[in-house]
């Protein structure tokens, strides 16, 4: 989702890959736009505006999982709706397999699972840092999140910080933008804060995904040296098969001879990368399907596209086909 391109005005891209069974898959649901902002505050000179990666020759790479909860989130596993915010079955493979990794915990999954986010922080394998309380947009348009004031955004972090360190006895220090969209106000929000922004270097596009083999192309088609690979560890229908590609993505990057690290650790030592530009604006459009006549039911699994049809603000769109399953029993259309 970050794209480290340098331009005179709104540019936005789709990715594809081919993995070993030929097709192509689909790396981009949405469409992105990247735009100059307003100059930024300054910074101490060792402190990077936003990190994307590390410069390093040595094969090291920094697996991330985001810990999403928003109130609809919430309000869903309240109701029964969802069996639960947390792949088991993700974390599993990274305790069994022994694997690093840094996870962006929201305050309110942290409140939520207040004795699993304890337990996560004090497992040495594990570092612990801020995605925000709730999980809003620090800027507009973000797929389908809703927008925060700034006013908002400084009470998003604070608050997550004061949630997170209560129930984690964690003190965070790198912070990562929900949806991976920001401007410069954010940016300034983000480091008034004392926290650091980071992003990635790999975006393994497993949100809303149940293809593991095309998330694990997309991972390896992607990774080097010094690379931060960003995936999601609350599982249910939001990230349904993040744990099967572990299986594939861990052993594989092992056998390319990468080790794998925390974001702390990777950037021990190392120079922080980042975009040629750090006060762009980065923000994604993920728009609303167009409905679809009930009378017309495909049969269930079945895949179908779905066109774009509103334009993202003040930018030129490409036309991208976001991907749609079917679910027959829910009747309801899910994002792959």
């Amino acid at each position: 989702m970050l794209l480290p391109l340098q331009v005179p005005g709104p540019v936005e891209a789709v990715i594809q890959v081919s993995h070993s069974g030929g097709s192509s898959v689909p790396l981009q649901l949405g469409a992105i736009s990247i735009s100059r902002a307003k100059p930024a505050i300054p910074l101490a000179a060792d402190v990077p505006r936003v990190i994307i990666g590390a410069k390093t020759d040595r094969h090291l790479v920094a697996l991330t999982f985001d810990l999403d909860m928003t109130p609809q989130m919430a309000a869903q596993l309240q109701r029964g709706m969802v069996g639960g915010w947390i792949n088991q079955d993700a974390l599993g493979v990274l305790r069994s397999s022994g694997t690093p990794a840094t996870l962006f915990m929201t305050g309110m999954w942290a409140e939520l699972y207040p004795g699993l986010a304890r337990a996560l922080a004090e497992e040495p394998q594990f570092e612990i840092e801020n995605h925000s309380y709730s999980h809003p947009a620090f800027h507009l348009p973000c797929y389908l999140l809703g927008g925060v004031s700034p006013a908002g955004a400084a009470w998003q972090l604070s608050h997550a910080q004061a949630v997170l360190r209560r129930i984690t006895g964690v003190t965070p220090r790198y912070f990562r933008f929900p949806g991976g969209c920001y401007d410069a106000a954010a940016l300034d929000a983000v480091h008034s804060a004392g926290l650091i922004p980071v992003e990635w270097t790999v975006n393994g596009m497993d949100a809303f995904n149940p293809n593991a083999s095309g998330v694990a192309a997309a991972v390896m088609a992607q990774v080097r040296p010094g690379a931060i690979v960003m995936l999601h560890l609350q599982g249910g229908p939001n990230a349904p098969a993040t744990g099967s590609a572990l299986r594939i993505i861990i052993p594989a990057l092992r056998q390319r001879g990468y080790r794998l690290v925390t974001v702390g650790e990777l950037l021990r030592g190392a120079v922080a990368l980042q975009p040629p530009d750090p006060n762009q604006a980065v923000q994604a459009y993920q728009p609303t399907p167009a409905p679809i006549p009930t009378p017309w039911n495909p049969p269930a699994g079945s895949l179908v596209q779905v066109p774009v049809w509103r334009q993202a603000p003040a930018a030129r769109t490409i036309q991208v086909l976001p991907c749609w399953r079917w679910n027959q029993a829910r009747r309801i259309w899910l994002r792959c």
